[in-house]
């Protein structure tokens, strides 16, 4: 069984999929797309065109075939059986879906080993379902997101830590046939089969290269776990498998996070999370001191949903109570990775179909297309690598949650974690199983509740430490049966020895060292020795036929402790039925920087029955018989002289290792209170520690509030704000950066050039370096393909210390701004052009009005021209101002306005100039008085007369000056007038803030004006 989930974009993945899809592959296949509800379906018709396989859409409880594709229905969300698959409603409202993830847990607890395959969509919608699919034995197969249209559903499915193969969609397809036919091969039977040995040589070489033994694991979960990773590596024994894990290292991390299983849920089992919340999580409230601390235990937490699951509950009831003691959660786990997931405390959105809507708004913060776990849950939490069957466990707790593990052990590992677990406990302290363990008839614990499998730690004696186990990190070599040391071979010092003993004394020998250890032997020693029953020894006293062994081991004894030689008298030896006589001399082999030896030689005689001569006579056979007594008496009190020089060696051996043991006594008792004393100083260096703890908790909280100032900052200033390193790499962002920027949580460290943009805008890597290089600021408005406009500001990051780490680049939306501006400009011209209109207006008028005034009152022509011309200057240098939105206007555009007529005879010459508003109207007017009065009686009344107009720019105590020259030649002999006129007055005192002097020479008239252009 093959379940297959997709989103947006899916359908062009899903037709690629069964296009390269083989029709026999032995699979049947469910497509859970996330379809309109309230518009009919045609996915089964779509994909039906792209397979030979019959596709139909799920309505009533339909019987499952292999070999057949079924699609799920609008509206409807899919559950499976063993052999049908039916529909049913939806009970959650329609945003809050998750028909993926639905449907992938109801095929894990159907079909446990089938397949999970999640292709291109939004959000993260069977991100959790896998995680059930990989527990129970399935495979978990990606869309490649590079290739994916939409990678969020298969960047969380890769997230989960999970998925299997990530490949392309067609690649998939081909791997499908495949993958079906090794996992109806490698069962767990034939797996298991005769392979004994090498399943123990890939745990031994899995517990030498990670430092865990998952022997005492549940045969039949290795069996599945390794028969699963076969169908990922292609391989179709144990003995490839053992050969591939040796030649590829990464298939041994791979491996261990299979038999890890780190998988699990929020709330998972909400029934019995139930029961904790409503009547053990109170318990642990009930009279408890404030100061006290409350102390969880969640051993194999894997990416952290659980024991953050345990935080939410003891908060909410911390809430309730008015007693709020402090609360510390341990969450241990083997496996790195699933910690490291779990430290970020960031989930996908598809969260949501196991915490309630209450409990995301309260516990929760949404972040692009995750939720994080809100900081006051994380600052409970205290995550740790832990191995729960090796090192030692954790004391004074209170609330052990250890759910889903315990299945995996066999039944003598489970007795030794109960036992672990009820050391860990207070008493009375409670113990939550999964809903598949159970530690009944254990007697270190009582039932509270068999269908929460919640359990309570009765009293039994804590006097120490339940015995661990020992985890060896090498290759583990079985111990072969014990035997007795064998003989040593002889060495060439030894064999010289030997030679050199046997020139002195031919008689059949053994060479024997300080242990009394046979060194060798000669060719003939073999008579004497006769070995009794037990275990092999080499001992010579051991050896030798039993008649010699007393005399022997007092010979030795007298040769290494005494440095003596030692003869013995004959020695009556049975050989096969005959007795003869035999001598022992054990004599001292010395020699220069070698090791103590002793050389034997048995010096054989005759017969040792003698019988009396019959014809002695009684006085003979008596002395005979006494002088033997008195040759045994000699040898007994030889035997008991030796027997006392070995018993006071011993003695005084057993003196010398009393006054050793005293003097390790000693030794004891000077390190027992090294160790009081040590133990003093580690509780001194506790208090430090505890101190310097508290002093770093109020650090972090310093920095907790700093970090949740700048958080709510940045989210009140409301500004798109992006962080950038030295190399352009992203360090930091706001969200609002991401309706800008394609960008989302976890591209932190990637290239900003890497990511496309809304804005038109292509230089904001080459703009951020040349800040780095300048150290200047770069403020620019630019806009967005949308129509928007921003305010871009790029600063360098500066540290505390002054350091330049990168720069910071701020988008300030304008949009609102800019569009008011645009308004106020465009209302600014409609009434500049009103303005214009109705001046154009009262100009005919005064036009009108002073040309009939001047007529009625009899003024002669002139006068009459001389007002017109007036007014024109005027009204020309009205126009010249609305053109420029009354600001500024060109100097040479004011004067070409204003001389208009006389352009062809005046040379112009100087800078561009702009004249401010409030000097354009006066000066149009002198400039028009002066060709006026040039025209009537100066230089451009004639036609040799000329006219030049120059002007400068410059600068007086800091202020811009503007001087204007009018000088006038060849026209007719000028005279300085008598009387003044209104055009006089206008050039002398019309001009404001300006000075005007005229020069009237033979040659012409000189006017210079200087004005300020302030």
């Amino acid at each position: 069984m093959a379940g297959i989930g997709a989103s947006a974009g899916g359908i062009v993945a899903l037709q690629a999929f069964f296009k390269a899809l083989p029709p026999e592959t032995g699979a049947a296949y469910v497509v859970i797309l996330h379809l309109d509800p309230e518009h009919q379906s045609e996915l089964s018709r779509i994909l039906s065109l792209c397979t030979s396989m019959p596709v139909r859409e799920v309505g009533d409880a339909t019987t499952i075939a292999a070999n057949n594709v079924y699609v799920i229905p609008p509206n409807r969300r899919l559950l499976i059986s063993a052999e049908q698959i039916s529909t049913a409603p939806f009970d959650e409202p329609r945003g809050q879906r998750a028909p993926v993830d639905q449907f992938f847990r109801s095929l894990a607890k159907q079909h446990g080993d089938g397949f999970a395959i999640i292709m291109s969509g939004a959000g993260s919608d069977g991100s959790n379902g896998v995680k059930d699919i990989k527990e129970n034995g399935g495979l978990v197969l990606v869309q490649d997101p590079a290739e994916a249209a939409f990678p969020s559903m298969p960047r969380a499915a890769i997230a989960s830590g999970v998925a299997d193969l990530v490949l392309p969609v067609r690649d998939i397809a081909s791997r499908m046939t495949e993958l079906v036919r090794k996992k109806e091969q490698l069962q767990a039977e034939q797996i298991a089969g005769n392979n004994d040995d090498a399943l123990r040589r890939i745990l031994g070489f899995l517990r030498l290269k990670t430092g865990h033994d998952f022997s005492n694991y549940k045969r039949p979960t290795v069996i599945r776990r390794l028969a699963r990773r076969m169908q990922v590596t292609r391989t179709d024994n144990l003995e490839d498998y053992a050969a591939h894990l040796r030649a590829e290292p990464e298939e041994i991390q791979a491996l261990f996070a299979d038999l890890l299983i780190s998988v699990t849920s929020f709330f998972r089992d909400p029934p019995a999370f139930e029961y904790l919340a409503e009547f053990i999580i109170p318990k642990l409230f009930a009279n408890r001191d404030p100061d006290s601390v409350m102390r969880i235990w969640v051993p194999g937490c894997a990416t952290g949903e659980e024991v953050f699951s345990l935080g939410i509950l003891i908060l909410e009831e911390a809430a309730r109570q008015e007693v709020k003691p402090e609360i510390q959660l341990f969450a241990s786990d083997l496996d790195s990775t699933a910690l490291a997931t779990a430290r970020e405390a960031c989930y996908p959105l598809s969260i949501k179909s196991d915490v309630s809507e209450q409990r995301l708004q309260r516990f929760f913060t949404r972040e692009g297309e995750h939720y994080r776990i809100k900081r006051e849950v994380r600052d409970l939490v205290v995550f740790a690598a832990h191995s729960l069957l090796r090192d030692p466990p954790f004391s004074h707790i209170d609330l052990i949650s250890c759910r889903n593990l315990l299945i995996y052990l066999d039944r003598d590992l489970q007795q030794q974690v109960a036992s672990t677990f009820h050391y860990a406990l207070r008493p009375g302290g409670y113990l939550f199983l999964g809903s598949s363990e159970t530690i009944d008839g254990n007697t270190l614990f009582r039932v509270v509740d068999r269908d929460a499998r919640v359990y309570q730690a009765l009293e039994r004696p804590r006097d120490k430490l339940p015995p661990l186990p020992r985890i060896v990190t090498g290759p583990t070599i079985p111990e072969p049966p014990l035997r007795p040391a064998l003989r040593r071979p002889p060495n060439s010092s030894d064999m010289s020895m030997h030679r050199q003993a046997l020139e002195e004394a031919a008689p059949p020998s053994m060479l024997v060292d300080e242990a009394h250890q046979v060194v060798t032997l000669s060719e003939t020693a073999g008579r004497f020795l006769l070995h009794s029953g037990g275990p092999i020894t080499s001992e010579a006293p051991d050896i030798v036929r039993p008649e010699l062994r007393l005399d022997l081991r007092a010979g030795l004894h007298r040769a290494f402790e005494q440095n003596q030689s030692t003869l013995t008298i004959p020695i009556p030896v049975r050989f096969n039925g005959d007795v003869h006589n035999v001598g022992l001399q054990v004599r001292p082999v010395l020699r220069e920087n070698q090791t103590k030896a002793a050389l034997v030689l048995f010096l054989e005689g005759g017969p040792a029955e003698r019988t009396l001569d019959t014809n002695l006579t009684d006085d003979a056979a008596s002395s005979t018989v006494v002088t033997q007594l008195r040759e045994e008496l000699l040898a007994t009190r030889e035997h008991l002289r030796a027997s006392r020089d070995q018993y006071e060696a011993v003695t005084e051996e057993l003196r010398a290792s009393n006054e050793e043991l005293q003097s390790m006594n000693e030794e004891y008792r000077s390190t027992s209170e090294e160790l009081e004393t040590s133990k003093e100083e580690l509780q001194s260096i506790n208090e430090e520690l505890q101190t310097l703890n508290n002093e770093l908790k109020m650090k972090l909280e310093s920095v907790s509030r700093a970090h949740n100032d700048l958080q709510n900052l940045m989210a009140a200033t409301d500004l798109a704000t992006l962080f950038l390193d030295p190399e352009m790499r992203i360090n930091r962002f706001t969200p609002r950066l991401a309706q800008i920027f394609n960008v989302v949580a976890g591209d932190e460290g990637r290239p900003i050039s890497d990511f496309t943009h809304r804005l038109k805008y292509d230089d904001l890597t080459r703009d951020a370096k040349r800040v780095l290089a300048d150290l200047t600021a770069i403020e620019k408005t630019i806009e967005s393909t949308d129509q928007r406009w921003f305010l871009l500001r790029i600063r360098p990051y500066r540290t505390l210390d002054d350091r330049i780490e990168g720069v910071v680049v701020t988008f300030v939306d304008i949009t609102e701004q800019r569009r008011m501006e645009e308004r106020w400009q465009a209302r600014q011209r409609l009434l500049l052009s009103e303005l214009s209109h109705r001046f154009k207006n009262i100009y005919a008028v005064v036009q009108a009005i002073a040309e009939q005034s001047l007529r009625d009152s009899g003024a002669s022509s002139e006068a009459r021209d001389s007002l017109n011309s007036r007014l024109r200057a005027l009204a020309i240098s009205h126009d010249l101002l609305v053109q420029n939105d009354w600001q500024t206007v060109g100097l040479e555009k004011l004067i070409s306005g204003q001389l208009a007529g006389m352009t062809d005879r005046i040379q112009l010459s100087g800078p561009a100039v702009e004249i401010p508003g409030e000097l354009a109207t006066p000066l149009g007017l002198a400039l028009h008085e002066l060709e006026t009065n040039a025209a009537k009686y100066g230089a451009l009344s004639t036609k040799e007369g000329n006219v030049e107009l120059s002007w400068a720019k410059s600068e007086k105590n800091g202020k811009p000056f503007l001087q204007l020259v009018w000088r006038e030649s060849g026209g007719p002999k000028v005279a300085k007038p008598t009387k003044r006129g209104f055009g006089s007055s206008l050039l002398e005192r019309g001009l404001p803030k300006a000075e005007v002097s005229r020069d009237f020479r033979p040659t012409g008239l000189i006017c210079t004006i200087d004005c300020s252009l302030e």
